[in-house]
Parts: C-alpha cells; structure tokens; sequence
C-alpha cells in the first residue's frame, strides 16, 4: 500500500474515534502516505495527526446553503481536483452515509471499503463501496471502525493503540511549559479535570463532582488543572477552583491538540462522556469518567488504563449506545443523582489495581 484515504467527514468525537485506525495502518504500512476527507470545522484534529499526509476538506453545509453560488460550484471543484489527484490503493469509508458515499464514489481507487447492510448507517452508502463489513455486534465505537479496516486486510483487532502526540506550535509549547510549572503543580501528581459535556444529562451536578475531587485529593495528595470549552464551563470551573484553593488552577482555553497533549503531560483525567474524555484515549495517561445516559462499553476509551463509572436508570431504561430520552429526560438521574462515595469507591478500586499492573 502506498497510498491510502480515510473518509471520515465529522463530527469531533466521531474523527478521534477513528485515530486507532491511522494507527493501525501506519504501524502495518509505514511509508504510506495516508489522506482523510473531513469537513472544514473539524479539520484542524486531522492535520494535527502526524500520521495524516494531507487533510483534504469539504463544505458541505455551506454548499446547501447556498447551492447556486458560482462560488459553492468553484468550491466544489477544487475540492474534487484536489481528492482526484491522488490514485488510492484502497479509500475506507468510516462514515457509511449517502455524504460520504459521494465522496468515495468521485475518489479514484479500484478498492473501497465500508459497512455492510446490518450495521451501514444509510443503506445507500452500499451502492458506493466494493468491500463490505460488518463489526461485531455491541463492540467499542473505536472497534467498529477498526474492524471494517482490518476485515479488509484479514487482520485482527490490535490489542490497544498506542499513544499519539498531536502536533502543536512553538507559542503552544510554551504556554504548556508554563502550565505545568504554576506552583501549586509542583511536586504533586496533576489531575486534569474536564467537567462539561455536550448535554446537561451527561453532567454530574458541580456539587458531586466537588465531593468526588475532594475524596481524590485526600486519597492521591493532588493538584487539580480544571479545562474548560465554554462560559458554563468557565464558571464551573471558577467554582471548583475556589473550593480547592491551594492546589488547583484553571487553565485557559486552548486549542484541542495543546489540550492533548496537557493530558499527556498529567497523571490522571476526570472527565464524562465528552470530546476530552475521547482525547485522553489518545495518550497513556489513565482516564476515569461518568457515564449515564450513554454507554461506558460503547464509547470509553479502550484498555485498562481507562476505567469508567456506568450509573444505572431509576425509570428501567435500556439502550446499546444511548438512551433514547437523553436530551429531554427532566432528571437525568442516572448521573445527576449519582453520590461522590460510591464513584469514589469504584475508582478507588481500579486505580489500586492499575497501580499494581
């Protein structure tokens, strides 16, 4: 293989999900040159891969907007010179919708792979690849993806990926250096916590996390970084800092590959079912998080240095990936009435056995 395209166009999570895949095929082809497809936004986490030759972007939604713009169709254009340029070996459609089963089908490769029938998001994107695959059922996102790629190559599933530094600037280097040298770091095992996520019911309250950090300092002797992505973040993040003082700061925002590598750089990361929890699966560093409303199984970070707390439904609510109420259950008990104890008793466990391994 000498040149090979990932067509994953979105969304954040979804694009780090799919970074064991680059893993995999640089360790089995290093000198290949690898390209990924992806929309414009989400762009900067694919060119940051080091692995990734080039980032080959699209515009989708300004495309329909605006769909009879001389400037959409002069757009579309360079875009389909530029994934033209390229004969691929073999392209491996990670989304398997009708978008990116487009985009394949205008890709030059006499090999291209995505899923088969029982597990293809749109059944459309089927009239565009040649090599079907299904993953197994109920398996780890980041497995799924891996698996049509494997499949194709009658490989397994490789054990674990390794880690992955993300590309920074020079002035991004420094601003971590000075990040990780504020006094109330030094000589303390750095705790990074990521207290947001996308939805309200995938949150614990501020009040159980506080409980939850003040068990994990007595029990480790640590200092906490507190990162945030929005203004409610920001003010929870203020809100934790002042109960912790003396051994915790609030970093400023930064981009998610400086953030990355901050992770790489701590002993642990809190966090809950969120783009930085799927980022620390990308390092070494262990993870532990809180899931409710969504599955540890199907999206935790893989292998045993991440460990995850699964609340449980009061209402009798199952699902394989989320549950179906998540962005309108009025409660959100399944992690809002969570008590800092029993997470703590959960993580403690693990991270003495993890300390032993």
């Amino acid at each position: 293989m000498k040149k090979i395209l990932i067509v994953k166009t979105s969304s954040l999570g979804d694009i780090i999900h799919a970074y064991p895949v680059v893993d995999y095929l640089h360790k089995k082809f290093p000198a290949a040159q690898i390209d990924w497809v992806v929309e414009a936004p989400y762009a900067e986490l694919v060119q940051a891969h080091p692995a990734i030759h080039s980032a080959i972007t699209i515009s989708t939604k300004a495309w329909r907007k605006q769909p009879f713009k001389a400037a959409t169709w002069k757009s579309i254009g360079a875009f389909r010179r530029q994934l033209r340029q390229n004969a691929y070996d073999v392209v491996f459609d990670l989304q398997g919708n009708v978008k990116s089963g487009l985009v394949v089908a205008q890709a030059r490769s006499a090999h291209k792979v995505g899923f088969a029938s029982k597990s293809v998001p749109e059944w459309p994107n089927l009239l565009f690849t040649h090599h079907r695959f299904n993953p197994k059922q109920q398996g780890n996102i980041r497995e799924d993806y891996l698996s049509v790629v494997t499949s194709y190559f009658n490989d397994p599933l490789p054990a674990e990926s390794g880690q992955v530094t993300l590309k920074i600037s020079s002035p991004e280097k420094d601003k971590l250096q000075a990040i990780l040298e504020h006094p109330v770091l030094h000589h303390r095992p750095k705790v990074l916590v990521c207290s947001g996520s996308a939805w309200r019911n995938k949150q614990l309250t501020p009040e159980t996390l506080a409980a939850f950090l003040k068990l994990l300092q007595d029990e480790l002797d640590c200092a906490f970084m507190f990162a945030w992505g929005s203004k409610d973040e920001y003010e929870v993040a203020q809100q934790l800092q002042k109960q912790f003082v003396d051994s915790s700061a609030v970093v400023e925002r930064m981009s998610l590959s400086m953030l990355q590598n901050l992770m790489a750089s701590s002993t642990l990361v809190v966090a809950m079912d969120s783009l930085p929890l799927h980022l620390a699966g990308t390092t070494l560093t262990p993870s532990f998080s809180v899931f409710g409303a969504s599955s540890a199984e199907k999206y935790k970070p893989l292998g045993n240095r991440h460990c995850a707390f699964q609340g449980s439904c009061p209402y009798g609510r199952t699902f394989v990936k989320r549950c179906p109420i998540l962005r309108t259950c009025p409660t959100g008990a399944c992690i809002r009435d969570l008590q800092a104890e029993e997470i703590f008793a959960y993580f403690n466990q693990w991270w003495q056995g993890l300390r032993v391994m």
